[in-house]
């Protein structure tokens, strides 16, 4: 029922999508850790939405941000699962799509480096190369 009613993508597959809800927008994404895979929804409005479809940059950092932060949340061998809230999407949301470009960069290296991901800005840039391949 989602991808019936999805209104933006950047590719197909296991990737994340919009779609049109009973109560407006939703981003939905998702991820895996070990051998669980979950699936997150969170809404956005459609400001959000203008913003995502006039930015693939923004919209594969969103995902990247995300991905990376409800990972940490759940999965094999994780000592404390827990919940992605809504006030963390809220947070990782707002400061993707409204930093500036190069604040934006910034915040990705930080992240990288916080989350022990990576130590510069090149791992995002090959996460992104492999979720959104164009097909």
């Amino acid at each position: 029922m989602k991808r019936e009613n999805e209104v933006y993508c950047l590719s197909r597959g296991y990737s994340p999508f919009i779609y049109k809800s009973k109560t407006g927008l939703t981003y939905c994404f998702p991820v895996s850790s070990g051998h669980a895979e979950m699936e997150f929804e969170f809404d956005i409005s459609e400001q959000d939405l203008d913003v995502l479809k006039s930015s693939n940059f923004r919209f594969k950092a969103l995902y990247y941000i995300l991905f990376n932060e409800a990972q940490s949340t759940f999965g094999t061998g994780h000592p404390n699962p827990r919940r992605y809230t809504a006030e963390e999407f809220e947070d990782a949301k707002n400061k993707v799509l409204y930093k500036s470009e190069h604040e934006l960069k910034l915040y990705i290296e930080e992240f990288s480096k916080e989350k022990n991901i990576a130590e510069d800005y090149f791992y995002f840039q090959a996460f992104s190369k492999n979720v959104f391949r164009q097909s």
